[in-house]
């Protein structure tokens, strides 16, 4: 808003100061004359200083130029580019293959888009911080869904910042981005570090449970236990403020999920909507061949004020948690959840329900809301018959890695994780989720 009034105010004065130039050129062109005078080399400067009046007018209308997505975090600024200035596209991520079903909002992408979603991905990895050409021009709102795609995809990308900068040719078709960062080239190695060692630990309890669903209430509750909810946290739309920071807002808890399901063999994704008509972040897991919503967020705050772990927004349907939570367009295109086999009450039984809650306002972390004691006692799924027969820790990964050589940090070894930052930190990006 104050850019489009600083424009404005600029626009106004240029009008008044073109309105003065006028009248002047009016005078000698035609008064002059008439009275003898000869005001051409004067004639010569004014038609010059009209040209670069509207280069001006062009490159100060154009640079105010930012791009937001509702389907997504990341938030590009755009200013005009010359096509003289560009360099060969280098670095393209064409290497890379993507599964789809690890990956799939990279398969929601055009060709070209996912050709630029390599490159944006290779870039990421390797840290680049200076302004790269595209392998391929995209409109603005394309380059968006793009780079939106390859921050869902990616929260092992956790050092990668929700705002970027980009170059458009006249004709309006970005040609160059450049990437920006949370964290600090010099502390990006001990950052890794911690952050693979946490998801690294809690994989390693994971795995002495047999069944995909105890898989899945342990992560949901380590991540719970490690984590409390901060909007004034820092990088707080990536998993490490989660697993390693210990505070973040619904991203981090969501991209904290999905990192550590993905590494422990479970398909999980990251998707963002709206809750109580407020921007916010869950996700979608598989589970025996059946996809549940799970909203970590605010199982949490719910469990928090409850004094003991609940499951209100564990493995609901779609039409569970379409009372109070709406998908965006992008996240849309995800699937649908509409089973409830593998749901906590069909498992483990009671829990308190969406219906026991009463919301005075606002989302679930902005404390309003009140429960209603459950008619039956909360089931605690530890006492259900506890884990199988324990086997072996093992670090699989999962299907995360893309199927190329790269040292992109996402190796989950590592030691029990420590918290705080590491070294100097650059604050993440304000985000609307929340």
């Amino acid at each position: 808003m104050k850019k489009r009034r600083r424009l404005k105010s600029f626009l106004k004065g240029m009008v008044i100061t073109f309105g003065v130039v006028i009248a002047v050129e009016a005078f000698i062109l035609y008064g002059a004359p008439m009275l003898g005078i000869d005001l051409s080399y004067v004639t010569e400067t004014i038609n010059e200083a009209k040209a670069n009046l509207f280069d001006t007018i062009d490159t100060n209308a154009a640079s105010s130029s930012s791009h937001l997505s509702p389907n997504g975090p990341m938030e590009g600024t755009g200013k005009p580019q010359s096509s003289s200035d560009l360099a060969t596209p280098e670095n393209t991520g064409e290497e890379y293959s993507f599964d789809a079903t690890t990956y799939p909002y990279r398969e929601m992408l055009s060709s070209d888009e996912q050709s630029v979603y390599n490159q944006i991905y290779a870039n990421a990895l390797s840290y680049n911080t200076d302004n790269f050409t595209l392998v391929t021009t995209l409109s603005e709102d394309e380059l968006c869904d793009t780079m939106n795609c390859v921050f869902n995809d990616h929260p092992e990308l956790f050092w990668l910042n929700t705002s970027y900068q980009y170059g458009y040719n006249k004709s309006r078709e970005v040609v160059q981005v450049c990437l920006s960062y949370g964290i600090s080239n010099n502390d990006l190695s001990q950052a890794k570090t911690a952050f693979d060692s946490a998801v690294s630990t809690i994989v390693s309890g994971a795995s002495s449970y047999s069944s995909q669903i105890e898989k899945e209430l342990y992560i949901h509750d380590a991540i719970c236990d490690l984590t409390t909810y901060d909007t004034n946290a820092e990088l707080n739309q990536s998993a490490y403020s989660a697993l390693v920071s210990g505070s973040t807002v619904c991203a981090g808890y969501a991209r904290a999920f999905q990192a550590v399901c993905q590494n422990a063999g479970l398909t999980c994704y990251y998707l963002t909507g709206t809750a109580s008509g407020e921007d916010h972040a869950w996700n979608i897991i598989s589970i025996d061949g059946d996809f549940y919503n799970v909203d970590v967020t605010w199982d949490d705050s719910i469990s928090e004020s409850y004094g003991s772990s609940v499951y209100t927004y564990f493995n609901l349907t779609d039409s569970e948690i379409g009372s109070d939570h709406t998908r965006s367009d992008l996240a849309n295109n995800l699937p649908s959840c509409t089973a409830t086999e593998e749901s906590y009450e069909n498992v483990y039984g009671s829990t308190i329900e969406i219906d026991d809650i009463t919301n005075d306002g606002g989302q679930i972390t902005d404390g309003n809301f009140s429960i209603k004691e459950p008619k039956e006692p909360v089931t605690d799924w530890h006492d259900e018959g506890g884990p199988q027969e324990p086997t072996a820790p093992a670090n699989d990964g999962g299907s995360q890695e893309p199927t190329a050589p790269a040292n992109d940090g996402g190796s989950q070894e590592g030691q029990a994780p420590e918290g705080g930052n590491p070294g100097s930190m650059n604050p993440q990006d304000q985000f609307q989720a929340r």
